[in-house]
Parts: C-alpha cells; sequence; structure tokens
C-alpha cells in the first residue's frame, strides 16, 4: 500500500508540445502550469530531456509528490467489453485475454504493447462490463524511465480518452455523456455510459488567427455528421477553445452542444492533468 501525499505532480508528451502541473489537497499549485511547443513533431526522448531539465530548474522539491501521465490517443486504444453475467470469475478472466489478445494481434501487430482491464461495478443480474486500455510499450517505457531518472516513481499511466471521461465524472455530467475535447493539435469526440465507450480523434492545428473558419468548418462538419451517426447526446465543450472566446462562440454556434465542460482554476488546457492529479489524490 503505498504512502498517502498530499501533492500529485502530473505531465503528458504529445506530438509537438509537452504539459506538466503540480496541485495539492486542495487543488492550488505547487508546480506552476507550464507548456513548451515545438515546431512539428519531435522526438519523445528530447521533449522528456526538456521536461526533466525544466522540472529541475523550478527548484520544487518534487519527493513525496504522487506522479502521474497520461498517453495521448494515437499510441493506443480503448475499449469496453460485455460479457455474460452468469460467466465464473475464472472463465472470465480468459475470455478477456482472449479478446486482448485479438485486439493486440489485429491493431499492434509488430508492437511490445503493455495493457490493463478493469471489471466495472454491477447488479448481480447485470452482464460484465469490461475495459480494457492497450498502449505502446516503447513509450510506456520512455515513461517510467523518465521518472525514474528524476527518483521519482509513475504511479498512475493513463490513457487521454479515460481522463476525459474522468474530467465528466468529475464535474458529475449526468450519463450518458459525450464531451468534445479540443487541443492544440486534435479535436477529441469521447461518449461515456455504462453500456459503451465511444471516440474518435480529429487531427487539426489549433489557431487563434484570422482565417481558421475555413480549415474548422470542414472538421466540424465531419463531427457533426459523427456526432449524428452515432446518435451523440448531451454534448459538452472542454479544453483550449474555452480560453478564446471568439472560439468558444464558433463552436456553440455550429455544434449541438449542451453545456461547458470548464476548469476554472488553471487553463482550460489543463484539464486532463487537474483531473488526473485529483484522480491521484483520491487513490
Amino acid at each position: 500500500m503505498r504512502k498517502k501525499t498530499d501533492k500529485a505532480l502530473t505531465f503528458t508528451v504529445e506530438s509537438s508540445f509537452y504539459r506538466v502541473l503540480g496541485i495539492n489537497k486542495e487543488g492550488e499549485k505547487v508546480v506552476p502550469p507550464y507548456e513548451k511547443d515545438y515546431a512539428g513533431d519531435v522526438p519523445l526522448e528530447e521533449k522528456l530531456k526538456d521536461l526533466k531539465e525544466y522540472l529541475l530548474q523550478t527548484g520544487v522539491d518534487l519527493k513525496g509528490f504522487s506522479v502521474g501521465t497520461y498517453v495521448p490517443t494515437r499510441h493506443g486504444i480503448l475499449r469496453m467489453y460485455t460479457f455474460p453475467g452468469t460467466l465464473k470469475k475464472h472463465e472470465l478472466t480468459k475470455a478477456v485475454n482472449l479478446y486482448i489478445q485479438q485486439e493486440i494481434s489485429e491493431t499492434f501487430a509488430d508492437k511490445d504493447v503493455v495493457y490493463a482491464y478493469a471489471i466495472l461495478e454491477r447488479e448481480k443480474d447485470e452482464p460484465y462490463r469490461v475495459v480494457v486500455t492497450i498502449i505502446e510499450g516503447e513509450v510506456y517505457d520512455a515513461l517510467v524511465a523518465f521518472a525514474a531518472e528524476l527518483g521519482l516513481r509513475l504511479e498512475v499511466v493513463s490513457f487521454e480518452p479515460i481522463c476525459v471521461i474522468n474530467f465528466g465524472l468529475l464535474k458529475n455530467l449526468p450519463q450518458p455523456f459525450s464531451i468534445i475535447y479540443t487541443d492544440l493539435n486534435k479535436i477529441l469526440v469521447v461518449s461515456y455510459s455504462r453500456e459503451k465507450i465511444l471516440y474518435e480523434v480529429f487531427p487539426y492545428v489549433f489557431s487563434t488567427e484570422g482565417g481558421f473558419e475555413e480549415t474548422l468548418n470542414m472538421l466540424i462538419w465531419d463531427i457533426r455528421n459523427y456526432i449524428v451517426l452515432n446518435d451523440l447526446t448531451n454534448l459538452y465543450l472542454a479544453g483550449i477553445v474555452l480560453e478564446y472566446e471568439h472560439l468558444t462562440e464558433y463552436f456553440l454556434e455550429r455544434l449541438p452542444i449542451f453545456g461547458i465542460l470548464s476548469l476554472e482554476k488553471f487553463p482550460e488546457r489543463y484539464s486532463l492533468l487537474y483531473t488526473l492529479g485529483v484522480r491521484l489524490l483520491n487513490a
């Protein structure tokens, strides 16, 4: 059993940027929110080296912090499987592992992977629902090694769509719910209910400059089609566009958005890191 801590350090390393945030039990910053952007896709090792240098420069003693990260969507998959509630425990375990191995052979044929699964709580007469996460082993190993170089243990390696779902749960959204999460390099649409999880990535280079409408119009058309085809309801807007009033209005005018999912304490782009920090501190 790990020792309870009152500080959490969370970070993520994307294709063209990294972010880091440290919070305490009160949700206040202990490591200032920081983001470094790169021109284009930079090797993971280089970004982790820069992040290490930044953390050392802050002068913050990281000893005693709970540490977590989430892996970007492009480096993994998330699935929910349903199994008959009549299965015995060993039968369920065998079935889950068979599904996972099939998924690995189809999606990650030439790559090492790391996977985990969780069996959701259920009523006695309900089927089993199992949430499976599979991520690339090379990415996982690099993140664990990075933490070790700082003398830290990486306690949680989450997955971006899971963090989006947890953000909705943290905000007590009624289920089912769907979240349009916006970031510097993508728009991620995630839908969650007890019966299923859906998500889709729409690649996008974020810009606040004039002329963004032409690119966004095509993207929003695709997002709207995805929403209609999958009958998504209870839609919330989250992420970086909420930092800009004109972009927020742009999305609200063009998509059937029910509400806004705002972080409030920090810039909106840190929503997922904050959510992960809260999870660490309440584990």
